[in-house]
């Protein structure tokens, strides 16, 4: 059987050729299909294999397709290449993320990267939105969605925005405001034990960038607490989670030398 393809998953996008296009699904169902493929694959898989996980009965459901392609071409959380399925770096950041900030940033990357999504967020910046009726009105008249999607349009908006962390600043679903990116502070916790003065004599590790306990660097601590407690169960697949993210924060913090 003929598998699924890319100009397939592009076609289901397409449905708009008279203005800007929008997604079929929110940015929750484009997280939760790349998460599948995570979980499932370990990051990569088939199309048939991606529609069995997320219960469809056919890679050539309109469904299927519609979803894939929001989580691709809109979000760009997959990608597609042939029979070939794979989580993209910015999934990775959201489902696997190195350091909390990382998940952040890349939900607002998700959101903001449909262009419909990115110009109403720019159209406005620091004011209120418009009631639902107002934004249904700006869809249809300014940005030409098609008559019968502009109410879904609307609602996969919204509902983006809220996941993506919009929201929360306001407090309601008025205002459009980025998440903060801010690090909060790895803390000690109170049980731990007072450090000595020949405890601060020892030898320093990870050199000035060190901040951490030991002077270990305050990523590597804080990647070292998410570790499970001995002798709990822990799957293959989330055993390599962490052993990428670790990987990818030791190259980050100790980067290698330039061949010149």
């Amino acid at each position: 059987m003929e598998g699924i393809k890319l100009k397939d998953v592009v076609k289901a996008s397409a449905q708009q050729r008279s203005g800007i296009s929008s997604p079929y699904f929110d940015l929750g169902a484009s997280i939760a299909l790349a998460e599948a493929v995570l979980k499932h694959g370990g990051g990569t898989c088939s199309p048939d294999q991606l529609a069995a996980w997320l219960g469809y009965k056919s890679t050539g459901s309109g469904t299927f397709l519609t979803r894939l392609s929001a989580a691709s071409k809109h979000f760009g959380l997959v990608d597609v290449s042939g029979q070939r399925i794979a989580i993209s770096e910015r999934a990775h950041k959201i489902l696997a993320p190195v350091m909390p900030e990382d998940a952040v940033q890349a939900k607002v990357d998700a959101f903001l990267s449909p262009t419909l999504f990115s110009k109403v967020f720019e159209r406005f910046r620091g004011t209120s939105l418009p009631p639902e009726v107002g934004l249904k009105n700006l869809f249809l008249n300014e940005y030409k969605v098609l008559p019968d999607r502009v109410a879904q349009a609307v609602r996969i908006f919204l509902n983006s925005a809220d996941q993506a962390g919009f929201f929360q600043a306001s407090g309601d679903r008025t205002r459009l405001v980025k998440p903060s990116f801010s690090t909060q502070p790895i803390l000690v916790p109170a049980s731990a034990p007072v450090q000595s003065e020949a405890t601060h004599e020892k030898p320093r590790f990870g050199g000035a960038g060190g901040d951490g306990p030991s002077g270990i660097h305050s990523a590597i601590s804080g990647l070292l607490r998410e570790l499970p407690p001995p002798g709990t169960p822990w799957s293959a697949v989330q055993k390599q989670r962490f052993f990428d993210a670790f990987r990818a924060t030791i190259d980050f913090i100790y980067p290698e030398e330039s061949q010149s």
